[in-house]
C-alpha cells in the first residue's frame, strides 16, 4: 500500500514540474553524467559482445639443464637464459610471423570481422595488415613473463570459447615448431662448422703424409735421422780404431825401424782407416743435397708438419664429439605447464565495473566543472 502511494506521489510530482525548466536547470548534469551513462548502459546491456579468455602457461628448458636446488630457487629471480628465450618468445608471439601463421591456419581476420561481434570491438572489414597487427597485439593476445617462476603466460581473447582455445592451441603449436627449428638450426650450424674444420684438418694431414712418403721414396730412406745416427756412430768407431792403431804404431817405432814389415803394414791400416773416416764424414756433412744432415733436417720438417697436422686432426675430432654432446644438451624444449582451457564464462567486458567507474569519473568531472563555473560567476559579480 505504501509503495503504491509513493509511486502515485512520484507521478503527481512529474506532472507538476516544468520539464523545460527542469532540463534547463539540470542541463549540465544531464549532458555530462546522465547522457553518457545512458549510452554506456545501453551499449553494455544490449550491444556489447561477451569476450572469453583462454589461458596457457609455458616455460623453456634445455635438454641437459640440471634442476635447480630448492633453496637456490627461493632466492633467485629466474634463469637468465630462460628469461632471454622467453623474451624472444614474447616478441615472436606478437610478431607478423605469428599473425600470418594464424591467418593461414585459422583465417583469424574472418573470426574477428564476424558481424555478430558488436561494432565497437569488431575488426574493421577494410583493416590493413598494420591495423590488423595492432588489433591482434591489443585485443587478441596478451603475453606476460614471470621473472620468479620463469613462466610465460599466454592469454587469448575471443568472442566464443571455442575460438579462444583454438587460437591459443595454434600459438603453442607454432611456438613449439619455432623453438625446435631454431635450436636444431643452431646445433646444425655448429656441427657443420666443426665438420668443415675436421675435413680441412684431414686434408692437411693427408697432404703432409703424402709429402713425407714422396720424400722417403725420393731419397730411398725411411728415417734419415736413424741413418745419420748410425753414420755418426760408425765415424766414432773409426776414430777409436784410428787412435788405437796410431798408439800401436808409436809403440812399434820404439823398437822397430820405419822399413820393417810390421810398421809398414800398420801404417797402411792407419791410412785406410783415415780414408774410410773421411768417406763416412763426407756422407754426413758437406756440399750437395744428398748429405745426411740436410736430408735429416728436411725429413724432420716434414715429420713435424705431419705430427702437427695429426694433432690438429685429433683435436678437431675431439671437438666434434664435444660439440655433438653440447649441441644435444643445449637443445631447447617447450614445456607446457598449463594447456589452453575452454572458458566457461565471459570475463569481459566488465559491465558493472566499467559503468561504476565511468559514473564515478563523470561525477568527479561534473563536480570540478561546477566548482569552476561557480568561481567564474562569483568573479563576475
Amino acid at each position: 500500500m505504501q509503495i503504491s502511494q509513493r509511486l502515485q506521489q512520484f507521478q503527481n510530482w512529474l506532472k507538476q514540474i516544468d520539464k523545460k525548466e527542469f532540463l534547463k536547470k539540470h542541463y549540465l548534469f544531464i549532458s555530462i553524467v546522465v547522457f553518457p551513462i545512458s549510452i554506456l548502459t545501453f551499449y553494455y546491456v544490449l550491444i556489447a559482445s561477451d569476450k572469453f579468455i583462454s589461458e596457457s602457461k609455458i616455460t623453456i628448458k634445455e635438454t641437459g639443464q640440471q634442476p635447480t636446488s630448492f633453496n637456490l630457487s627461493l632466492f633467485s629471480f629466474g634463469n637468465p637464459t630462460v628469461r632471454e628465450d622467453a623474451m624472444y618468445f614474447q616478441e615472436y608471439i606478437l610478431s607478423y610471423d605469428m599473425l600470418d601463421y594464424l591467418e593461414r591456419k585459422l583465417s583469424l581476420k574472418k573470426i574477428y570481422q564476424n558481424k555478430k561481434i558488436d561494432f565497437v570491438q569488431r575488426l574493421s572489414s577494410d583493416a590493413t595488415h598494420e591495423e590488423f597487427l595492432k588489433y591482434y597485439q591489443k585485443h587478441i593476445v596478451d603475453v606476460k613473463y614471470d621473472d620468479i617462476s620463469s613462466i610465460l603466460t599466454i592469454k587469448v581473447y575471443a568472442f566464443t570459447p571455442e575460438d579462444a582455445k583454438k587460437i591459443n592451441e595454434a600459438i603453442l603449436e607454432q611456438c613449439e615448431k619455432y623453438i625446435n627449428g631454431v635450436s636444431h638450426k643452431i646445433a646444425k650450424e655448429q656441427m657443420n662448422f666443426i665438420e668443415q674444420e675436421l675435413s680441412y684438418a684431414n686434408q692437411k694431414m693427408q697432404s703432409a703424409k703424402n709429402t713425407l712418403i714422396k720424400f722417403q721414396n725420393t731419397y730411398k730412406v725411411i728415417d734419415p735421422t736413424q741413418e745419420a745416427q748410425a753414420a755418426v756412430s760408425l765415424v766414432a768407431q773409426l776414430e777409436t780404431q784410428l787412435a788405437s792403431q796410431e798408439a800401436q804404431l808409436k809403440n812399434l817405432l820404439t823398437y822397430l825401424s820405419e822399413d820393417s814389415f810390421q810398421v809398414q803394414a800398420l801404417k797402411s791400416q792407419i791410412k785406410a782407416l783415415k780414408e774410410q773416416r773421411e768417406i763416412e764424414k763426407s756422407k754426413i756433412v758437406g756440399g750437395g743435397d744428398s748429405k745426411l744432415n740436410k736430408i735429416a733436417a728436411e725429413y724432420l720438417n716434414h715429420k713435424l708438419e705431419l705430427d702437427f697436422s695429426t694433432d690438429v686432426y685429433k683435436a678437431t675430432l675431439s671437438a666434434l664429439e664435444t660439440t655433438r654432446v653440447e649441441a644435444s644438451r643445449k637443445l631447447k624444449n617447450l614445456v607446457i605447464i598449463a594447456s589452453p582451457n575452454l572458458p566457461d564464462e565471459a570475463l569481459y567486458p566488465k559491465k558493472t565495473y566499467n559503468l561504476a567507474l565511468a559514473t564515478l569519473l563523470l561525477l568527479i568531472f561534473y563536480g570540478i566543472l561546477k566548482i569552476i563555473i561557480g568561481v567564474i560567476k562569483e568573479h563576475r559579480l
